[in-house]
């Protein structure tokens, strides 16, 4: 089988140029997606959702820079193509790290369409359901962040993580409000976006093992790993990470090696598509260490994240960004969530059931 073409389609649903407020990030907007058709010789079509970013346009062109690569080659061939994208990309492109999942995932999806077959099925099921936590936008102040966890809560999701809005005197409070809003047992996460200082995070830290948050996500920036081992030794509380660094499941070995995180974290999207997202998995398991996936964003995304979540052992959660509806844009059919949990698509490939007529709505380029 070969590759003998892809298109390549920026979609942007929300009519928003003001890129700087975009970026805050507050929600009620569906962002930006970029859309991959991968088209075979057998006639076998594997598609996949990309990151727009915030603007999808722009980063169409991103991912237009890795299309010559697949050109001509067989979508069979997984680890050869990752191991000869990075040789092509290290010598001349330097693409962003979101640019070859999504390349990596419309493969997966014609080998599940020509295997008959969800992907979870070829990779070997571990679960046929994981629990959902939703992740918050940014919210201006304490009483947002309670009210939407409550509401979260009362919707029967199974867990909530916290972006805050900062500075920490305010996360501080933010954290403690959530608590209070859904009680002792509810399952809490923290996730400040890497704000904080080694101090910051310190102080954090012991204030969210006090309310009893399950971890502690990227407090600093991935690659401050000096500062990453001394909150691992200082902290109960596991520290999260890995998910915006380069290098796949090799550069998560030295993370691993040198005690910079308690948890693992990678996804379909930015991490290398389902295949790197699975080395990192098993790297994490080999040592004990569970492995949580970072949300893709987009729903028909998070069905590649999902399939991985469904294939490996030493996860537990399944993460989508709230509100829900503001990231479903592109399924005819929504993702099978029941009582809180995700369950395993039942189709063949992704088991996406696209709704076109939407997605060429709001198609403004096709290159």
């Amino acid at each position: 089988m070969k590759i003998t073409d892809i298109e390549i389609r920026a979609v942007r649903v929300t009519d928003d140029s003001g890129a700087v407020d975009r970026a805050k990030l507050r929600g009620g907007k569906t962002p930006d997606a970029v859309v991959l058709s991968m088209k075979t010789d057998e006639g076998v079509t594997g598609v996949s959702f990309g990151l727009g970013g915030l603007d999808s346009r722009l980063n169409a062109r991103v991912f237009a820079q890795v299309r010559p690569f697949f050109i001509g080659r067989d979508p069979m061939a997984r680890e050869q193509n990752a191991r000869e994208f990075r040789h092509f990309d290290r010598r001349w492109n330097h693409t962003p790290i979101y640019a070859y999942g999504p390349f990596d995932v419309a493969t997966w999806d014609i080998a599940g369409k020509k295997a008959e077959l969800p992907i979870h099925q070829l990779l070997g099921s571990s679960a046929e359901k994981r629990a959902v936590y939703v992740s918050s936008m940014f919210h201006a102040d304490p009483a947002q962040y309670a009210v939407e966890a409550r509401e979260v809560k009362a919707r029967g999701i199974r867990g909530y993580k916290v972006h805050p809005p900062g500075p920490t005197e305010v996360d501080l409070e933010v954290y403690t409000a959530v608590r209070d809003a859904v009680g002792p047992d509810y399952p809490l996460m923290a996730d400040p976006v890497a704000t904080h200082t080694f101090e910051e995070a310190l102080r954090v830290g012991r204030h969210l093992e006090s309310l009893g948050y399950l971890w502690f996500e990227e407090p600093v920036y991935d690659y401050d790993v000096a500062t990453l081992i001394k909150l691992t030794r200082e902290l109960d509380i596991p520290i999260a990470g890995t998910e915006t660094i380069v290098g796949g499941s090799q550069l998560t070995a030295q993370y691993i090696a040198s005690g910079a995180v308690d948890i693992v974290r990678t996804d379909a999207s930015w991490r290398g598509g389902i295949t790197s997202a699975l080395k990192t998995a098993h790297l994490a398991e080999a040592f004990g260490m569970s492995c949580e996936l970072h949300t893709t964003i987009a729903h028909p995304l998070e069905l590649a994240n999902l399939h991985v979540a469904l294939s490996i052992s030493n996860t537990e959660w399944f993460e989508l960004l709230y509100p829900l509806e503001d990231f479903s844009f592109g399924l005819a059919e929504p993702l099978d969530i029941r009582d809180g949990y995700a369950y395993a698509p039942e189709s063949a490939g992704l088991g996406a059931v696209y709704d076109w007529d939407a997605i060429d709505d709001a198609t403004v380029e096709v290159l």
